[in-house]
């Protein structure tokens, strides 16, 4: 790989294409600046590049969901050497390198619009704030998923070698830093963009924004998928988990439970209908919108994992007794499709959609319902957990009754008032509530890290261990800059 330089790239896609034919695009890719930030369009056209930067393959359109972080803790076959965390295999180099890159270019899209914002005039724009505030917590959002990703296990202290903070948009390679100057730089953005976005659409329309003029931006109408003022709390609420600051946890993410009308869990006509909400999309804070989710994520699915499977790998999270889970739950009915062949084998459902359609003027059929092709970022059942998590040595009784609101939803019963006050019982419960609900969303392997706790999987427990959780950063990044911090 080359060394580490981040050239931007504005991907026009579907969602740009009836925006104003203004923006320069050179042959290279490299981005002609002039002329580009001299209206708010231009901004907000950077912004939605940036989006289509994260859709990528090596990026969550596919690694970061189904890809490589699920392959490590075991949720599908072995399909590479990332199953047995052979972080030396030339293949798994080569993709770990390549989401590495991918997000710094995506970083390296917002610092390109931070940079042309500073010294502009607030009165020129009519959005000003939400743009900023969007940026910093995308910028902030990345960097905190490369952290716990890259970055060292944090039960050995604050102070070891981590990764890059990327604040200037520049070629020239940036010192690592140790993971208490990143994290602190990652709460100085997040606590930045949570004061500019106060007045969010969001707040006041909900994810889709249906009430306003189909002749608003995409940003407006559809802050369900953007970097939105809830998606900042969630991403502060899983920053001071890192940080082991329960308080600061507990605080960012009750702003988004006592927001009881905006967001609320799964409801059974979600689900048991003709057209079930396979991907809870009421309860998702933040998914991006990927218009070729079929493509890579579906085809991956159905192609690669379906007869990889040697057995209905499913029920290895519900082959336990019934505290744990039972055939009741809407997640076992509805997210995995059965395909019978000498055995059965299973196929993880939840990423596909019945669209909206409608008659274009020449008569062909179109989507009309673009936030339909989400790729989950934040969801609500994540909120409850780290909020039942926060609470499990000071009000354990909350945590159970956190824990069972999101059972209750799934269809299945609450965990027994037996265990109500056991903190052990009610910490492993978490864990198993995470492996029922983020099949292909990529959010168990920063649990298992977190945590350093044994990952569990049908073949046995693997060992937590530094060398199975630190994912090795581009052999350039330490070739050219070693261990020194800043």
């Amino acid at each position: 790989m080359e060394k580490t330089k981040y050239i931007v790239v504005l991907l026009l896609t579907a969602c740009l294409s009836a925006c104003n034919n203004w923006l320069d695009v050179k042959p290279q890719g490299q981005v002609e600046e002039e002329n580009m930030f001299d209206e708010e369009a231009g901004f907000l056209q950077v912004l939605t590049g940036t989006y289509t930067l994260l859709n990528a393959s090596a990026a969550y359109g596919e690694e970061l969901t189904i890809g490589f972080v699920d392959e490590i803790v075991h949720y599908w076959n072995e399909r590479s050497k990332f199953y047995i965390a052979d972080y030396k295999d030339a293949e798994v180099v080569s993709r770990l390198d390549a989401t590495w890159e991918q997000m710094y270019k995506a970083i390296a899209n917002v610092n390109l619009l931070l940079k042309n914002l500073e010294g502009k005039d607030k009165a020129d724009f009519e959005n000003y704030n939400l743009i900023k505030g969007e940026a910093l917590g995308l910028r902030a959002y990345l960097h905190l998923d490369l952290l716990r990703l890259y970055g060292p296990v944090l039960k050995d202290g604050l102070n070891q070698t981590a990764i890059p903070y990327h604040e200037e948009f520049s070629n020239d390679l940036a010192d690592r830093m140790t993971a208490e100057k990143v994290l602190g730089k990652i709460e100085r953005d997040l606590l930045e963009a949570y004061e500019l976005l106060k007045e969010d659409p969001v707040r006041t329309y909900g994810r889709t924004s249906s009430s306003v003029s189909d002749n608003t931006d995409l940003a407006f109408r559809f802050r369900g998928i953007r970097m939105n003022y809830f998606a900042v709390c969630g991403t502060l609420a899983r920053l001071y988990q890192l940080k082991n600051d329960p308080v600061k946890t507990l605080q960012y993410a009750n702003e988004i439970l006592e927001e009881t009308e905006l967001w609320k869990l799964l409801q059974r006509d979600d689900i048991v209908s003709d057209k079930p909400d396979l991907m809870f999309e009421r309860e998702l804070i933040w998914g991006v919108y990927d218009q070729k989710m079929e493509d890579k994520i579906i085809r991956q699915i159905k192609d690669n994992f379906a007869y990889t499977i040697d057995l209905p790998f499913k029920t290895f999270v519900y082959e336990r007794s019934e505290v744990y889970g039972s055939p009741e739950d809407y997640r076992d009915a509805r997210w995995w499709a059965e395909i019978k062949l000498s055995i059965s084998y299973w196929i993880l459902n939840k990423y596909n959609r019945i669209y909206g359609m409608a008659s274009s003027v020449d008569g062909t059929k179109e989507d009309v319902t673009p936030w339909k092709k989400l790729l989950p970022m934040i969801r609500l059942s994540e909120i409850y957990y780290i909020a039942a998590e926060a609470q499990l040595e000071t009000d354990p009784a909350e945590s159970w009754r956190l824990i069972n609101a999101v059972r209750e939803s799934r269809g299945i019963t609450p965990l027994p008032e037996t265990i109500k006050t056991d903190k052990v019982l009610l910490k492993d419960q978490l864990i198993y509530e995470y492996q029922k609900e983020f099949w292909g969303e990529g959010k168990l392997f920063y649990l298992y890290k977190r945590l350093f706790h044994d990952m569990i999987t049908r073949d046995g427990n693997i060992p937590a261990s530094k060398a199975l959780f630190e994912l090795p950063i581009p052999e350039d990044e330490v070739t050219y800059l070693g261990n020194k911090n800043q």
